[in-house]
């Protein structure tokens, strides 16, 4: 009996691709290997997203600062159909290979992404600006991605507190997140 060993790459989600339905829609190779922390780094918002009809998510390096997040084992056939899902064709992301500590103290490095426009980092995130807040359904998804993942309560509790701007995603990708 022979082995395929497939190629593979560890992916750090953040926001919505926590939710395991929303990552599995481009990438049905994904994987859930656990959680980790990326330090040096602020979860924000900045551009808006027809498709979510709100700002996605990102990460803005700024010391003493961390992000929690999931750690998926990706097929190496899947990274051009999430760098679409990204929007690296647009310039609406940028990857970039990270150090993800999880929970057992091991290093890990992930390939994630960062939006290429970069906010000055709003000091608490409770206080984001009206222009730069998540859809409901975009925080919905994180927040139980977040759950679901197995997140540090506290961290859940601050992603809790981030505000909505109370607009639905587009009925297309809901109809994607029901499937």
């Amino acid at each position: 009996m022979s082995v395929s060993l497939k190629e593979t790459f560890l992916y750090f989600a953040y926001g919505s691709n926590l939710l395991k339905k929303r990552i599995r829609i481009n990438n049905p190779s994904a994987h859930f290997i656990g959680i980790g922390k990326l330090d040096n780094h602020h979860l924000d918002f900045i551009k808006y997203s027809e498709n979510w009809r709100g700002s996605s998510a990102t990460i803005v390096p700024v010391e003493g600062c961390h992000v929690w997040g999931a750690v998926w084992q990706l097929d190496i056939i899947d990274m051009p159909a999430l760098d679409i899902q990204e929007g690296v064709d647009t310039n609406w992301y940028f990857p970039k290979t990270v150090d993800i500590v999880t929970l057992h103290g091991e290093t890990l490095q992930c390939r994630t992404y960062q939006q290429t426009v970069n906010p000055v980092p709003c000091k608490k995130i409770d206080e984001l600006p009206e222009e730069r807040r998540p859809s409901s359904t975009y925080l919905e998804c994180i927040l139980t991605g977040a759950t679901e993942c197995q997140l540090p309560n506290d961290y859940i509790q601050n992603l809790r507190k981030i505000p909505h701007n109370g607009n639905e995603a587009s009925p297309k990708m809901i109809e994607k997140l029901k499937n």
